[in-house]
C-alpha cells in the first residue's frame, strides 16, 4: 500500500525523486535548466516564483553574525566557570544559534562560489526567478533544446506526457 502511495502521491514523489534539472529565468525571459550544483543559493528548494536569495545579502548577514558567533562561546565558558546556570543556558542557546547560523552561512557562500564557477563554464546566468515544471515544459516545447520532454526531467508537471494516462 505504501509503495502505491509513493508512486501516485505528488508530494511524496517530489521528496523521493532526485531531479536532474531546476528551471529559472535570469533578468530576461529565456528559461535555463540548472543542475543542483549549478543552482547555488536556494538550490535545495527552487520552486515558486520568487527572487532567489542574493549573495550580497548572505555576505552581510554572515558578517553581522561573526561577532556574536565568537562571543557566545566565550560567554558560555565564563558562565560555566562561574557556575551561573541562567547565563550559561542563555549563552548555550546563543552559541547554537549564532555559531550554527554562521557556519551555515559560510557553507552556503562556498556552495554559491562553486555554483558560480560551474555556471560560468556553461555560460549560464545566475538564476533569479524559479519556474514550475509546467512553465519550463511549455518553454522547452516551444523552444527546442537539448532538454528532453520526459517525466524524468519534469517530475512535477501536471500534464500527462506521451504514453501516460492521468486519472
Amino acid at each position: 500500500m505504501s509503495e502505491q502511495l509513493m508512486a501516485t502521491e505528488p508530494t511524496v514523489r517530489r521528496a523521493v525523486v532526485d531531479r536532474p534539472y531546476y528551471y529559472a529565468t535570469s533578468m530576461e525571459k529565456t528559461v535555463h535548466a540548472y543542475t543542483r550544483d549549478e543552482w547555488g543559493i536556494g538550490g535545495s528548494q527552487p520552486s515558486g516564483n520568487y527572487s532567489v536569495h542574493t549573495t550580497t545579502g548572505l555576505y552581510i548577514v554572515t558578517i553581522l553574525m561573526t561577532i556574536p558567533a565568537i562571543f557566545a562561546p566565550l560567554l558560555l565558558i565564563i558562565a560555566v566557570a562561574s557556575l551561573n546556570i541562567i547565563v550559561g543556558l542563555l549563552a548555550l542557546v546563543c552559541t547554537v544559534l549564532f555559531t550554527g547560523g554562521w557556519l551555515f552561512g559560510i557553507g552556503n557562500l562556498r556552495r554559491e562560489r562553486q555554483a558560480s564557477k560551474q555556471r560560468r563554464l556553461k555560460g549560464l546566468p545566475k538564476p533569479r526567478f524559479a519556474l514550475s515544471d509546467d512553465h519550463a515544459r511549455d518553454w522547452f516545447e516551444s523552444h527546442p533544446s537539448g532538454i528532453a520532454i520526459t517525466r524524468e526531467n519534469f517530475p512535477d508537471s501536471t500534464r500527462p506526457f506521451p504514453g501516460e494516462t492521468f486519472p
